[in-house]
């Protein structure tokens, strides 16, 4: 009976086919994984503007019920509103419309970090009347 002389009985490992089986199976996986994380990411970020507009408005209507006007609450200073960070926060938080009726809060997303760049550019506008009724609009990039 003949044998091989380079082949040795006890040896065992991965073959070359085996590897790339592997490595395309991982590279499925990676494949429906990714676009999943970065959509939840993107709304996890979403959800923070969401939050603080929420809290800007609860501020905003807690002024006017003090001062019977929006006017003086065009600023999140005069509302008692701290903005976060930079390095924490991803939108900045503006008030361009503030009458003694009407108050718009606008929150826009920033790349100053660069987790935020799903909502770098993105907008939320939140509008509160005196009546207590509000709106939101959304621009996503």
């Amino acid at each position: 009976m003949l044998k091989c002389f380079w082949k040795k009985r006890g040896q065992r490992g991965f073959t070359l086919i085996k590897m790339v089986v592997v490595l395309a199976i991982l590279g499925i996986l990676i494949a429906l994984a990714v676009p999943r994380y970065l959509g939840a990411r993107r709304s996890a970020l979403i959800a923070e503007g969401d939050n603080v507009l929420q809290e800007i408005k609860t501020l905003a209507w807690a002024y006017y019920q003090q001062y019977r006007t929006f006017a003086g609450g065009g600023s999140a200073t005069v509302l008692g509103f701290v903005a976060p960070p930079d390095a924490v926060g991803c939108w900045d938080y503006t008030f361009p419309t503030a009458t003694g009726t009407l108050i718009q809060i606008v929150a826009t997303g920033n790349n100053t970090p660069a987790k935020c760049g799903p909502v770098n550019g993105a907008t939320i506008t939140l509008t509160l009347n005196n009546g207590g009724s509000f709106s939101r609009a959304q621009v996503l990039p």
